[in-house]
């Protein structure tokens, strides 16, 4: 392996846990407020992320951090793998 993969799977591997560290926290914040059912076990996550959006936006007039951290997080990690599939093996 290169220094080139090394970086890139550790910039993906941050990422996905940035990722699910945000995720969690966006759940615990649904499931404290009952605004989730921790017994549904086919969520939908589009309606996951609906709910917290609104929910926050309602309460404090802006959504809150943790979406925006949550999604960039996301993005670096899809970008980052397509970035490195094209890169390393095309």
């Amino acid at each position: 392996m290169t220094p080139l993969d090394y970086i890139a799977l550790a910039v993906i591997g941050a990422s996905a846990l940035v990722a699910v560290g945000s995720f969690a926290a966006i759940v615990n914040y649904l499931f404290d407020r009952a605004l989730a059912d921790r017994s549904d076990p086919f969520p939908n996550i589009l309606d996951l992320y609906r709910k917290y959006r609104d929910h926050t936006r309602a309460r404090h007039g802006r959504v809150d951090t943790r979406l925006w951290i949550h999604l960039a997080a996301v993005g670096v990690f899809i970008a980052g793998g397509v970035l490195y599939v094209i890169v390393r093996f095309v």
